[in-house]
């Protein structure tokens, strides 16, 4: 080997050696899959290649062919998502930043060519090679921020998963609650319905005025009118859960339980919950990271601020006389302007604003969590007084009607009135229920992740028995 050579060898050794990270970024989104996991118990699949689409097509088609459940419903969200999946790329940007960080910038080279302009025509040549000496000084420190970047990058995108998640579950309540609300209002229609048939037959009859056949009328005709509308809503929430699930075509014809799930038998404990979501709140870990990444990046500008920029490297020429004259050079950057004041202080300024930033976030997540406890045990209440009270309440007075009604001691209106009264409870029940769920999803977005399971469905409770579950026992 030549004595250039070995020279040109020694020099680009370091960019070899420099440059061995990787670019691929699996291990990264592995890391945001084992938090999903351990967060909500889903997995959570990355699509880089379309040969995979057959086989999310074919999981999700599975999920399908049943009455989708709210945890199906994340699911397939977490799988077919193109927004999520999308939001994915950013784990592949960061991933490409680290690697660039991790590489020396490439060396520079200058060369020149000249001939004599009297005498024997022989080539004079020149060949420089430089490389920045701070470039190769600040690769480690360069290389953590990046780093740094990265872990930013996987806490965010997995806070985005959470999110996703949790914006599911209120979609799927929100339908749910939708339907069940849906067959309430066709069962006050058909009530209102024979109530009309009955006063029409007593008008004909003479036994009731103009006024209350019209009176009647018009609740028909407004119950009817409550129905349209809930079903028109319920066309608009079903697309908007479709979105969450990233499904078009026939996959649309989903299905789901026209009922709400019941009402745990108990909550979680839910004292220290500030405390809990402080420690697991993926968004308050990447803004923490955040400032821990400008704060290196700060701390590394004041340590090489006085530093000029330097480049070395070495100088090869070839005489006239065919010999050879090699030595090395500087280039060497003099600090006369700008001594990097605006660089420090511009990084100063971020990082002030990244510890705001933080402090603020802190004290939103604190005021979430609470908000969104006092939300869910506001709800619970509420979903309980419907549950074990007011409706039960509502049956009893249908059922007692009848009684009388059979005795003739009231009228068949009265009958009606009352069982309209259940419906409509029944009605406001499903909404408190939608509310407890949505409110309980809220909750574990505010925490960062599901409560503890220590709650077991409890079984419907006693409520007495509906002795008037068709309009027809109200007929004549």
């Amino acid at each position: 080997m030549t004595t250039n050579s070995k020279v040109a060898f020694l020099f680009v050794l370091p960019l070899v050696i420099a440059g061995c990270t990787s670019t691929n970024p699996k291990p990264a989104f592995d890391d945001v899959a084992k938090q999903v996991s351990v967060r909500t118990g889903q997995a959570v699949r990355w699509m880089r290649a379309d040969t995979e689409q057959n086989e999310v097509e074919a999981a999700i088609g599975a999920r399908l062919r049943t009455n989708l459940t709210a945890q199906g419903a994340v699911s397939i969200a977490l799988l077919n998502n193109r927004a999520l999946q999308a939001q994915f790329e950013e784990i592949g940007i960061s991933q490409a930043g680290l690697a660039q960080a991790s590489r020396l910038r490439n060396p520079s080279y200058s060369g020149n060519f000249r001939l004599p302009t009297q005498g024997p025509m022989s080539l004079n040549t020149e060949n420089i090679l430089t490389q920045d000496l701070l470039d190769l000084l600040t690769l480690p420190a360069r290389k953590k921020i990046a780093v740094g970047n990265l872990e930013q990058t996987k806490l965010r995108m997995a806070d985005t998963v959470l999110k996703t998640a949790m914006e599911t579950k209120v979609a799927f309540y929100t339908v749910q609650a939708r339907q069940q609300l849906l067959k309430r209002l066709h069962a006050v229609v058909e009530v209102n319905e024979a109530g009309v048939d009955l006063s029409t037959r007593q008008h004909s009859a003479g036994n009731i005025s103009d006024l209350e056949l019209a009176s009647q009328q018009a609740s028909f005709q407004e119950a009817k009118l409550a129905w349209g509308k809930a079903q028109a809503q319920l066309r608009i929430d079903r697309e908007r859960l479709n979105r969450w699930l990233g499904l078009w075509g026939t996959n649309t014809d989903w299905t789901i339980a026209d009922e709400l799930p019941s009402l745990p038998e108990a909550e979680p404990s839910l004292e220290n919950l500030e405390t809990l979501a402080i420690n697991q709140r993926l968004d308050l870990a990447a803004t923490r990271s955040e400032l821990q990444n400008v704060e290196a990046a700060l701390r590394l500008k004041k340590s090489v601020r006085w530093i000029p920029a330097v480049s070395v490297g070495v100088d090869a020429e070839r005489n006239l006389d065919h010999s050879w004259v090699v030595g090395p050079t500087l280039d060497l950057e003099v600090p006369l302007f700008d001594q990097g004041q605006p660089a420090v202080a511009r990084l100063a300024a971020q990082y002030r604003q990244a510890q705001r930033r933080l402090e603020a976030l802190a004290t939103d997540i604190r005021s979430e969590v609470r908000q969104a406890r006092d939300a869910l045990i506001a709800a619970r209440d509420l979903a309980e007084f419907y549950e074990k009270v007011y409706l039960p309440q509502r049956i009893r007075i249908v059922n007692e009607t009848l009684l009388q009604y059979n005795a003739m001691q009231k009228g068949t209106f009265e009958l009606i009135a009352a069982k309209e009264h259940e419906l409509n409870a029944e009605r406001e029940y499903a909404e408190a229920g939608r509310d407890y769920w949505i409110a309980r999803a809220q909750l574990e977005r505010a925490l960062g992740g599901r409560l503890p399971e220590r709650d077991v469905p409890s079984a419907s409770p006693n409520m007495p028995k509906r002795s008037l579950d068709k309009h027809q026992d109200a007929e004549h």
